[in-house]
């Protein structure tokens, strides 16, 4: 080990996901980024910084050796760290992505979602592309052992036929006060959602890319008036616009949908059908008292629940219930990983794909591909 390469690190925010969390109690640890880089002996901590001047202070007690920062324009100046993190609110991440990437890294490692819309996203590409620097999305479910371990098994459920996905929270599923924040559960943990579902579907089609841009005319938002309607005039139509989508999962149908006294709105259901799964389903609430985060996957001959904290694998069998039946049963020779090692498994990908060892398991690409469910989700509210 003392041979192999020490790569050194820099974080950009070190509030929740940059830091703090890594001293929740109830988390599986390490629960951020600072705490998943002290934990791997082939990262070295060089420097970190945050706008907060408190939030900084608190880091640098805990990581004494490295140099601290209230912008990354002043520590750009004195570090050139192989690895930059970016974990700051979703707001930033667009400039903050960016100022890293010029300064050419090794890799990027950039919280989810990639931004607060596409066209951020497509910047953010542009300049990675354009610099050829390398990005890691903080996905954890694609490093998680849990869920690896339920996409094995799907081959084992026979015939894909339904999945059914919910995100339960009091966060508000969309607001239009929050666009430029990204403040809504829609964008900020439905990125999750959407990006689990596709790391579940995805090796089943094996595309390079989950996205296409459709330049077929779409209805401008501004509503035909009750005149327009009896005059018989036509609908303006603007046919220059472009549409991202998601080639797996597009032209959802919204049903359930809930909206507050302020207009916000509080529940909806997003439905597809694709080649790969005839039926899928989003559910996302925010009037729950709770947190929940929660995917069925359905097959022929089996079924899959995974979610926050449990992971169950059912085959056909037997039916204890009924003669000459068979019932879905518990697969015994499964048991749920006691850690699943999300963020630990991150950063190991990261000094894996550095050493030339691995690909990164989640990229800007896919990122972006759950960032465009989203993006259609949003235009059907609007």
């Amino acid at each position: 080990m003392s041979e192999e390469k020490i790569y050194t690190a820099a974080i950009v925010g070190c509030g929740r996901i940059g830091y703090s969390l890594g001293h929740d109690e109830k988390r599986e640890q390490p629960a951020s980024h600072t705490m998943a880089f002290l934990e791997n002996p082939r990262i070295s901590l060089i420097a970190g910084c945050d706008s907060d001047e408190e939030a900084i202070k608190q880091w640098h007690q805990e990581n004494q050796k490295a140099l601290t920062f209230t912008s990354s324009e002043e520590m750009y100046k004195k570090v050139k760290p192989e690895i930059i993190c970016i974990a700051v609110n979703e707001e930033s991440h667009l400039k903050e992505a960016v100022a890293a990437i010029k300064t050419k890294p090794k890799l990027v490692i950039l919280e989810k979602p990639v931004a607060v819309n596409m066209d951020q996203a497509f910047e953010i590409k542009h300049a990675a592309e354009e610099n050829g620097i390398p990005i890691i999305v903080n996905h954890e479910r694609r490093f998680s052992e849990d869920y690896l371990l339920a996409k094995s098994y799907m081959a084992h459920i026979g015939t894909l036929q339904c999945i059914r996905a919910t995100l339960c929270s009091s966060l508000a599923v969309y607001a239009s006060s929050s666009e430029e924040t990204g403040a809504y559960s829609l964008l900020h943990d439905g990125t999750h959602l959407a990006d689990a579902i596709l790391f579940f579907l995805e090796d089943l089609n094996n595309p390079s890319s989950t996205m296409e841009i459709l330049e077929n005319p779409v209805q401008n938002n501004n509503a035909a008036s009750k005149n327009d309607i009896l005059l018989n005039k036509p609908l303006t139509v603007d046919t220059t616009k472009k549409i991202t989508v998601n080639t797996l999962l597009k032209r959802p149908v919204l049903t359930g949908i809930v909206r507050d006294e302020n207009g916000k709105i509080r529940q909806l259901c997003a439905h597809y059908s694709s080649h790969i799964c005839p039926d899928v389903e989003f559910f996302i609430s925010g009037r729950s008292k709770y947190f929940g985060f929660d995917i069925e996957i359905f097959g022929t001959e089996g079924k899959i629940c995974i979610g926050n904290g449990y992971c169950k694998f059912y085959k056909t069998g037997e039916s204890k219930l009924y003669s000459n039946l068979n019932s879905l049963v518990s697969d015994k020779n499964l048991k749920a990983p006691k850690k699943t090692l999300y963020f630990s498994n991150m950063v190991k990908n990261a000094v894996d794909f550095l050493d030339g060892r691995q690909s990164l398991k989640s990229t800007l690409q896919t990122g972006m591909n759950a960032l465009a469910i989203l993006e259609e989700i949003k235009r059907k509210i609007k």
